[in-house]
């Protein structure tokens, strides 16, 4: 790959030694139109301390979620990218699985679009979908069972069939309703109006623990929709399980650190338990 990775700026004294950098590392996050996304907060739960982050929001007047939407606003990605590549970022994530699919893309065409976005913006890029198939690989999973959470109908059978072109047999696939939890899409909304897409905790382990009960044998269970935020409830689904997570989240978190070079704190599951422990906090 032909990336440049970022070096520090010239001192206007190289009399002046050493060159002072206020971070350790420099991360950036391309996030979600119109959705106070915390992807950027909660790396920094996971990430080393001295470690800075860099958001950028792409701007889709009128948003509402719509796959074609994605499809017509993908080369926003690389713009976005571009931009923090140039603010001296060293990885750029993309947060929202549902992008790696909405131009009907495999896991090969997106493996060659991020490291054309990666060259153009002179940084690494990972997408997040992306991001979950390198988290199952990392740990040796084939069969998955998945929680489609929120998701709606073309969402979920986008990302599955993500997953499946990947390589992985799904054993199980499901969104709240299937399992039970809400009723219709309508309540799906009412809690996304509410929560300003933050589902509860509750919720996050029903649907994954309940993922794991209709097919227990799974390597893994997957969470597919970042609006889950599964890096708080993580240890609590292993522990009732006893199978990896991998949830479009902190997979993201964990391609970025691993990146980066750097460890990740403990108590946040498997997956970021490969990169070791981050240390004091």
């Amino acid at each position: 790959m032909e990336y440049v990775k970022v070096t520090p700026m010239a001192s206007f004294n190289s009399r002046v030694q050493p060159v002072h950098r206020r971070y350790r590392a420099y991360a950036g996050f391309v996030t979600t139109p119109q959705y106070f996304d915390d992807s950027p907060q909660q790396f920094l739960q996971v990430a080393p301390p001295g470690t800075g982050i860099l958001q950028r929001v792409n701007h889709i007047p009128d948003y509402d979620y719509e796959l074609e939407e994605r499809a017509t606003n993908f080369g926003l990605l690389e713009e976005s990218a571009v931009c923090l590549g140039r603010s001296f970022c060293q990885v750029i994530g993309q947060v929202g699985s549902n992008w790696v699919h909405c131009n009907g893309t495999s896991p090969a065409d997106i493996e060659r679009i991020c490291d054309d976005i990666s060259n153009t913006a002179g940084a690494r890029f990972l997408m997040a979908g992306h991001c979950l198939v390198e988290g199952l690989r990392a740990i040796g999973a084939r069969s998955i069972t998945v929680a489609n959470g929120y998701y709606r109908p073309d969402w979920s059978a986008g990302i599955n069939g993500y997953l499946e072109a990947a390589g992985f047999e799904i054993l199980w696939a499901g969104d709240l309703i299937d399992q039970g939890l809400v009723a219709d899409e309508a309540a799906k909304l009412a809690i996304e109006a509410a929560t300003l897409w933050d589902y509860p905790n509750h919720l996050m382990i029903a649907a994954a623990v309940g993922a794991w009960e209709a097919a227990p044998e799974a390597d893994a269970i997957v969470q597919t929709g970042a609006g889950f935020r599964m890096l708080q409830v993580v240890d609590t689904i292993e522990g009732q399980t006893g199978t990896p997570v991998v949830a479009s989240d902190f997979a993201l978190y964990w391609a970025m650190l691993r990146e980066l070079g750097l460890p990740a704190a403990p108590g946040y599951g498997s997956l970021l338990a490969t990169l070791g422990p981050g240390g004091d906090r």
